[in-house]
């Protein structure tokens, strides 16, 4: 690849001005990937004590995948096993906002705004990728965990998991590399990327949500990020606000940001011992019991526990289909770099969007 295509790419994944960005991978390691997972692929054999592993996997993977709180909890654990495994701890966090976001939905605020099956079918789609991604994911991180276990790799299994070639190579580049940032990244890439293949793109998945609606939300930065950080009552929130969530770009750039975020080392230490010592319940409560109240009252918002407001909803059944196929080298651009923000501060806009709703609560 010459300097001209070098700059394509990175226009095409521009970070913006507010941020720092510093080399990961150069242009060759990107054409050696992206020609290893094009390479055709030689027919799996499939041993007994691969389908042994194989239907292990996916008694653990449907045991856990029931709803956000065992989702997130399930990430969480992993990490602490193995905390090598950045991104589970990313997963953790950012499904603790998911929960938070499935409650929000039954808030005095936004009950007012979407009535029952518009709250249903926005509370659907948040839970459909959230499992869809978990599903996806967590043989993955098993896998490896089975690979520390025995020092032998069965990613091949990957593909009876329906997961992508992109990440059975990047997989096995990280077995040779240990390039934790690099990993990180393509995990961010192909659950994003999934997502958008399989639902976001699906016209047989319609959310159900007139999208002016979910975009306005978006726009209006209703959807934000927060890790829970710091050793004062109440605790700093470090994180981004969502935006252009439509695209599949801009999801990565954000899942970049939200890494190098989180694992800072002003706010990696204590986001951890917040995560261990607060189990996630899916109300705000759980990291400001001074603003949010499972129950409600004058003083405070109402956020819910999970499963007061939710039940469970069976898993079903999405496309099988690999993003990766057909696409250009350019797909693999956020490999390039990685983005820190230079601001990333939530406590003051949350104090003040809190303080906000709970005046117009009072009126």
């Amino acid at each position: 690849m010459g300097y001209s295509l070098f700059r394509k790419i990175l226009n095409l994944f521009k970070p913006g001005k507010n941020v720092h960005t510093s080399p990961l991978l150069d242009l060759q390691a990107i054409d050696r990937l992206y020609g290893q997972m094009n390479d055709v692929p030689v027919p799996d054999i499939y041993f007994p004590d691969d389908i042994r592993l194989y239907h292990e996997i996916c008694n653990k993977v449907q045991k856990y995948n029931v709803n956000n709180l065992t989702r997130t909890s399930s990430y969480l654990a992993l990490f602490k096993k193995h905390p090598e495994l950045e991104w589970s701890f990313l997963a953790h966090m950012v499904s603790r906002n998911a929960g938070y976001h499935m409650t929000d939905i039954r808030s005095h605020i936004l009950s007012h705004v979407l009535d029952s099956h518009e709250q249903r079918s926005l509370f659907t789609f948040l839970e459909r990728c959230n499992s869809a991604i978990f599903e996806d994911a967590f043989p993955q991180l098993l896998l490896y965990e089975q690979w520390k276990l025995t020092g032998h790799s069965s990613f091949h299994l990957l593909k009876k998991f329906n997961v992508s070639l992109f990440m059975r190579t990047m997989w096995d580049e990280y077995l040779q590399s240990g390039d934790q940032h690099v990993l990180t990244i393509a995990l961010i890439m192909n659950e994003q990327h999934m997502i958008q293949k399989r639902i976001l793109s699906d016209p047989h998945l319609n959310i159900g949500v007139e999208k002016w609606k979910f975009f306005l939300q978006d726009r209006l930065e209703f959807t934000s990020i927060l890790f829970p950080y710091g050793r004062n009552h109440p605790r700093s929130l470090a994180g981004l606000s969502v935006s252009q969530f439509e695209k599949v770009n801009s999801r990565i750039l954000l899942g970049k940001k939200l890494y190098s975020v989180l694992f800072h080392p002003i706010v990696f230490p204590t986001a951890v011992s917040f995560s261990i010592h607060h189990p996630h319940t899916g109300s705000r409560k759980d990291y400001w019991p001074h603003i949010y109240s499972k129950e409600g009252g004058e003083k405070r918002l109402y956020s819910p526990e999970l499963r007061s407001v939710w039940e469970n909803l069976p898993s079903e059944r999405l496309s099988s289909s690999d993003w990766f196929m057909d696409q250009r080298v350019e797909v693999l651009s956020p490999l390039l770099t990685m983005t820190m923000p230079h601001h990333f501060s939530m406590t003051r806009r949350w104090k003040a969007r809190t303080s906000i709703l709970i005046n117009l609560k009072r009126d």
